[in-house]
């Protein structure tokens, strides 16, 4: 597997032309689930540290919780994604496997933070494009977690796909509700 920066750019471009077909090639990798697991980490490290950059740019006090529990965080909702894309995936007769979700979505999500430092330059050279490069940046998220959820379960119906996606959302964000409801972490917790 190379590993070069313009590796990487390719397929991060590719990703963003082609989806499904690069999740293939990505699922094809087949590396070892240590990898898998490494990669996923590093994401989680790296959206932390973009996350703390946003702020910084972005002057907000924002959240005041400490890095540690950003991160702690941070891989409860990637995992929780994880979990839901192959088990959802599969309860709709998809055949993706766990491993392969963790790997898609760490992908994903390291495309995602490329998307995130775009739109931190946008908001320091114009200012009135943020607003319009965070709704793209969601626009390209939906996009890819939906090709990449077709490419791992075998899905041919894209708005099977997103109907689902939106149900699921809309549960799932029902339960994390309810969890930090019960942790104190509700709007009252964090003032």
């Amino acid at each position: 597997m190379d590993l070069t920066l313009a590796t990487v750019t390719a397929l991060m471009r590719e990703t963003l032309t082609a989806p499904r077909a690069t999740a293939a090639r990505i699922m094809a990798m087949n590396p070892p689930d240590d990898a898998r697991w490494l990669g996923f980490v590093i994401v989680v490290v790296l959206s932390v540290l973009v996350g703390q950059m946003s702020i910084l740019v972005l002057g907000e006090g924002g959240f005041g919780g400490s890095m540690i529990f950003m991160a702690v965080f941070q891989t409860m909702i990637l995992l929780g994604l994880v979990v839901a894309v192959q088990g959802i995936g599969r309860l709709a007769g998809g055949k993706g496997t766990f491993p392969d979700a963790l790997l898609l979505l760490a992908w994903l999500q390291f495309v995602m933070i490329a998307v995130q430092i775009l739109q931190l330059v946008a908001m320091v050279l114009v200012p009135p494009l943020f607003g319009f490069a965070t709704m793209l940046a969601l626009a390209v998220f939906i996009w890819l977690l939906v090709n990449f959820t077709m490419a791992l379960h075998g899905f041919t119906s894209a708005l099977k796909v997103v109907v689902g996606t939106v149900f699921s959302f809309f549960g799932l964000a029902v339960v994390l509700a309810i969890v930090l409801s019960v942790l104190g972490l509700g709007p009252q917790g964090m003032q």
